[in-house]
């Protein structure tokens, strides 16, 4: 009896895959594009983990995988759309409570990083998640035109969702009579993928900062941080 509560673990977890899948097929590309816009704004919110989660339930045919990669594109060029709208009024509450969710690190190195880079860092920023709103705040703040903002956005919001559908799509055909196990899997590989890449990314962050602060040492004829005096 001691061991009962083990044993009737993984009937529980299935049993939350198994309802997740019941939800996801209920609301399906409608659940995918407002999630998945919502992240935009809101990192917080697990858009990725939706399109994954659409497209398992696509393996099987309760949804469309093209039109689970076109909620996930439509609702990421929104989102990114929204932040850089709000980083185009210059101020105000909201855009200090979406500024809260970047952080003044992330902020600061996303606008040098825009200043060099422009449109190609919009392209690959859908696959930055922690610095992706930075990103579209600096945009909307003057470094970019809204249509050449919204056009390389448009590429890498269609390829992010491509990639993240084909993901669940194929662990769904891979475990098809155990719908539970291509959730748990596909979930897994997307929270794998996405540790290494904040890692990458906070190192990256770092390093702008680190650089940003030498170039203000030296305008100012003060010595680096960790620099010799």
């Amino acid at each position: 009896m001691i061991h009962l509560p083990w044993a009737l673990a993984p009937l529980s977890v299935i049993d939350a895959f198994k309802d997740f899948a019941e939800s996801a097929a209920e609301y399906g590309y409608w659940a995918v594009l407002l999630v998945v816009a919502g992240d935009g704004i809101f990192p917080v919110l697990p858009g990725e983990t939706a399109i994954v989660a659409a497209a398992v339930l696509a393996a099987d045919g309760t949804l469309s995988l093209p039109l689970v990669i076109l909620a996930g594109a439509v609702g990421a060029v929104i989102g990114d759309s929204l932040a850089f709208a709000v980083g185009r009024t210059g101020g105000g509450p909201i855009k200090r409570f979406v500024a809260r969710f970047a952080g003044p690190d992330r902020l600061e190195a996303a606008e040098r990083m825009v200043k060099r880079q422009g449109a190609a860092l919009v392209l690959v920023g859908r696959f930055l998640p922690g610095i992706r709103i930075a990103i579209n705040l600096s945009c909307g703040a003057g470094q970019m035109d809204y249509r050449r903002f919204l056009l390389f956005d448009s590429i890498g919001a269609l390829l992010w969702s491509s990639q993240a559908a084909l993901l669940g799509y194929f662990a769904g055909k891979a475990f098809a009579d155990q719908l539970w196990v291509a959730f748990l899997v596909a979930f897994a590989v997307t929270g794998v993928v996405a540790g290494f890449v904040t890692i990458k990314e906070r190192r990256r962050v770092r390093r702008e900062n680190a650089e940003a602060a030498a170039e203000r040492a030296t305008r100012e004829g003060a010595p680096a941080p960790g620099s010799e005096a």
